[in-house]
């Protein structure tokens, strides 16, 4: 199991949400389980909620969902059909433990967060994006001392400041905020992943994502701007009882996304020290120019611009020191080619 490290310099932590794509299936989660470990999740997050925690069993209207995917369903009715069985938490931890998975959830209240000591113990905590302002849920999970990860998608800065100040005053060590865009599926068009940046410079976090677009572009591209966590829904199919699948990824499609994920944060070389030459291309130092013999040049010969040459390969001189060389004297014999080097130049 991969430790989570402080640095940007590590691999983003790739994070399958299995939400409720289980349908209702403890065989299926399993499943889950074992598909984002072939798809190169990191860990698996789960969500641990029961209607009555997260809602009221109303039918007035403003429970009832009006457009989007769940259309015409009450929230208690959704949150039913959704949910995640909470007997059934510890064999999904000890199935992602048995993979060398990190397992964690998004609890949704006070109760929630006492089942999860108790029950796996998750070595961090998700703060979904509605729930930012539930301020005793985060007080609750800041006084158990792990990193969150907190999803901004509907919280100005206002509400984030509060949020933050109230994990950290609760004694939570370190918040990690998801740039998020709370539409099921959410458009490539819509992200301004721009605001990872911003959200980093604000309130001096570390960043992350929490994806519902379709494909992979976005965590590709939000790697490339420094985000250390990856979430993205992991889905078996596209069925109905896979109540998240329109806006998952499939097995094959996950993968993928790691793959490219994990390229991109390669190719960003955040561990390289570009004043360190060894860090350079070694053909684009050998390639360089630098200050040679044009041809035989004698013992007591002046250097001038008949026998020396800023040329390459990079085995030489500076050409920045050229100046300095010319009217200078040759204090041994150089064949053509040869390269000047600092005694020469006297």
């Amino acid at each position: 199991m991969r430790n989570l490290s402080d640095s940007v310099e590590e691999m983003p932590l790739i994070v399958a949400e299995l939400s409720g794509n289980h349908g209702g299936s403890l065989k299926k989660a399993l499943e889950l389980v074992v598909s984002a470990k072939n798809a190169g999740a990191d860990a698996v997050k789960l969500q641990t909620y029961k209607p009555e925690t997260i809602t009221v069993n109303s039918r007035k209207q403003n429970f009832l969902i009006k457009d989007g995917l769940w259309k015409g369903k009450y929230l208690h009715d959704l949150y039913q059909e959704a949910m995640t069985p909470w007997e059934w938490h510890r064999e999904i931890d000890q199935k992602a433990k048995e993979l060398g998975l990190f397992c964690f959830s998004s609890p949704f209240d006070e109760t929630a967060v006492d089942f999860l000591e108790d029950q796996i113990n998750p070595p961090f905590y998700k703060i979904a994006s509605f729930e930012l302002n539930h301020i005793p849920l985060l007080k609750k999970i800041g006084l158990l001392k792990k990193t969150v990860f907190a999803s901004v998608g509907v919280s100005n800065d206002d509400e984030i400041k509060l949020a933050l100040e109230t994990l950290w005053g609760s004694g939570c060590p370190e918040v990690i905020l998801l740039h998020c865009i709370s539409k099921y599926p959410a458009g490539t068009n819509e992200f301004g992943l721009s605001r990872l940046s911003y959200l980093r410079d604000k309130f001096k976090c570390k960043v992350g994502l929490s994806d519902h677009s379709p494909g992979y572009l976005i965590p590709t591209m939000a790697t490339a701007l420094g985000a250390t966590v990856i979430e993205k829904h992991l889905t078996l199919d596209r069925q109905a009882d896979s109540i998240d699948g329109k806006f998952s990824l499939l097995p094959e499609e996950f993968l993928k996304m790691s793959e490219h994920v994990r390229e991109a944060h390669v190719s960003m070389g955040f561990n390289l020290n570009w004043d360190d030459e060894e860090n350079l291309p070694l053909e684009n130092q050998r390639f360089k120019r630098s200050i040679l013999a044009s041809r035989q040049i004698e013992v007591g010969e002046p250097f001038s611009e008949k026998n020396i040459r800023i040329a390459r390969p990079n085995h030489g001189l500076c050409p920045s020191k050229w100046e300095l060389v010319i009217g200078t004297v040759a204090t041994r014999q150089f064949l053509a080619g040869d390269p000047l080097k600092e005694e020469d130049v006297v």
